[in-house]
């Protein structure tokens, strides 16, 4: 197993982000970003992960565009592709909103400053936000004529 002080990696995540990072007891953190999307850190001690969370969408957009459809279960891929530590998409059950999270494993924390992935993190969000925002005659046009009725 690999040890990591995330105590440290927190404190110089919050130094290259110019903040001070507060987390509860539940090691929840949340930052507004651009003063209006929600990212959630947390630091878990018990197995030295951090995971950045943030809700794409209160619900997952009718009709989705084909495209939209495909960045999704890319980003399910993903992480069994590149070994785990990427973003993923995900429709969160209880509350109906379509989130992206991403869980950084010690190992990935231990080569990766937290900032670099909590960068490729909104970087992610930021793409298929857009993307999701995007009418569907736009990204039917780009992608083809498949459109997925939800």
């Amino acid at each position: 197993m690999i040890y990591i002080d995330l105590p440290d990696i927190l404190k110089k995540f919050g130094n290259s982000m110019g903040m001070e990072l507060a987390f509860d007891k539940e090691g929840l953190c949340t930052l507004l970003l651009d003063g209006e999307t929600p990212v959630s850190i947390r630091a878990s001690e018990e197995d030295g992960t951090l995971t950045f969370s943030a809700v794409l969408r209160d619900k997952l957009p009718d009709p989705l565009s084909y495209a939209a459809l495909l960045d999704l279960l890319a980003l399910a891929h993903d992480p069994l592709s590149q070994g785990g530590n990427s973003p993923v998409a995900g429709l969160d059950e209880e509350s109906g909103f379509l989130i992206l999270y991403e869980v950084a494993t010690p190992s990935y924390l231990s080569k990766t400053p937290a900032v670099e992935i909590f960068t490729l993190f909104m970087e992610t969000y930021e793409a298929l936000a857009a993307l999701l925002d995007e009418p569907v005659e736009a990204s039917q046009a780009a992608f083809g004529s498949t459109m997925l009725q939800v």
